[in-house]
């Protein structure tokens, strides 16, 4: 059984920023969907698939963390 490996890509969005290279990945993010990377939450925005070189580019937006501030207790 020959499986064919595609390289994938992840991106940040605005600053296409490389993140990080996997390979052979068993799925490939969908449009939307969040990913956990580098100890932060990141939306996928947008995915290509270069067919020629065999690579698949997903860009991703940081979500940004809502931080609520504890009340102190004076």
């Amino acid at each position: 059984m020959n499986k064919e490996v595609a390289k994938v890509v992840l991106w940040e969005e605005n600053q296409k920023d490389f993140l990080k290279k996997f390979y052979d990945l068993q799925f490939i993010p969908r449009i939307g969907e969040e990913v956990y990377l580098k100890k932060e939450k990141w939306k996928v925005t947008r995915v290509e698939h270069d067919v020629e070189v065999s690579e698949i580019n997903v860009y991703m937006e940081l979500i940004k963390k809502v931080r609520q501030d504890k009340p102190s207790n004076s």
